[in-house]
């Protein structure tokens, strides 16, 4: 039996590697929120459609 637990859920570590970026970047991102996090057990983390739509607002940003 597969137990594994699929989830729409990023941590700051898994953003940062993703966007190329420091953590400490996402974490600037999140405190000024352009990024959408929840915190939960001590830990942010980062909805998978909230973080493409700051992709996708960046990049309606450079094409303009």
């Amino acid at each position: 039996m597969n137990s594994t637990i699929e989830t729409n859920f990023l941590n700051v570590k898994e953003v940062s590697v993703f966007l190329k970026l420091s953590a400490l970047t996402v974490y600037k991102y999140i405190s000024k929120k352009k990024i959408k996090a929840i915190h939960f057990g001590g830990r942010y983390l980062i909805n998978k459609s909230s973080l493409n739509k700051f992709i996708e607002e960046r990049k309606s940003n450079k094409t303009s």
